[in-house]
């Protein structure tokens, strides 16, 4: 008995010890950072909270930002792009477009310093828009109708049981406006493209990563290999190792893709500013 104890203690060391070996032998170096599906504001705020511990984590000397997205809603676009450009005053960070990275999607890569895709990625919709339900002659055939105060015109832009009026109409296109200006400012700062020649792309149309790269949206389009090129080279790293460091899947996580989720549907369907490609 005495003698399995004993067996069972050393075990247990060299155990111990090999892992601590491996894990000394495998400190990851690159950050994995995923921006998948729609932009919510669940999803910048975990986003934003994984790209803060990749900047402060001193083992990490650069971060992959993989985007398959097709944007969202228009503030959490622009929070996420602002924590990548603040990360990248401290480390390199490459964004690679997978299937798609549109609108919100892309404007969030634009706080990397180098943007990859594939020859067939879906890249652009540089663009805002405002959208909103409204049943108003529907309303009217059933007899419905909604009781309203207000203290101004405009106060219930959205209604979706009255028609748009001229006035509110005229502030919504000042609203989008000012964030559209805000979108090319930042693409025009980030790939270093003047506005004026912006303009003639960022009219909400889409391009093909081989499109992209002729209209300086992107700078390759040789995927995860030619990001990593590039990681090596700003990074100053011979060898990568990656780690994902998106949360665990828990009760937590789950619970929090169960909010994303009906955040989705909610954005898609309440009065508000998105920069998404639909």
């Amino acid at each position: 008995m005495k003698k399995l104890i004993i067996y069972g203690i050393f075990i247990v060391i060299v155990v111990f010890i090999i892992n601590v070996m491996y894990f000394s032998l495998h400190i990851s170096n690159v950050a994995i950072i995923n921006l998948n599906g729609i932009i919510t504001e669940s999803k910048a705020n975990q986003l934003i909270k994984e790209i803060k511990k990749a900047k402060n984590d001193d083992s990490i000397k650069a971060v992959l930002f993989k985007i398959d997205s097709p944007g969202g809603e228009a503030c959490s676009s622009q929070r996420i792009y602002l924590a990548l450009k603040k990360l990248s005053q401290k480390k390199p960070v490459v964004a690679l477009i997978k299937t798609i990275g549109a609108s919100g999607a892309y404007f969030s890569a634009c706080g990397a310093d180098k943007i990859v895709a594939y020859p067939t990625s879906t890249v652009g919709s540089i663009g805002v828009i405002f959208e909103t339900l409204n049943f108003s002659q529907l309303a009217k055939r059933l007899g419905l109708s909604l009781f309203v105060v207000k203290t101004g015109p405009v106060k219930d832009v959205g209604n979706p049981f009255r028609q748009p009026t001229e006035k509110d109409k005229k502030m919504i296109k000042s609203l989008i406006g000012n964030i559209y200006e805000q979108f090319l400012s930042a693409v025009s700062k980030s790939r270093n493209i003047p506005i004026k020649k912006l303009k003639n792309i960022a009219d909400g149309s889409v391009f093909t990563g081989e499109q992209a790269l002729k209209l300086k949206l992107i700078d390759s389009v040789g995927g995860e290999k030619a990001a990593e090129k590039y990681i090596k080279k700003m990074a100053h790293i011979k060898k990568i190792t990656f780690e994902n460091i998106s949360e665990r899947k828990s009760l937590a996580s789950n619970i929090l893709n169960t909010i994303s989720y009906l955040e989705t549907l909610h954005i898609l369907s309440r009065p508000t500013v998105k920069a998404i490609y639909q």
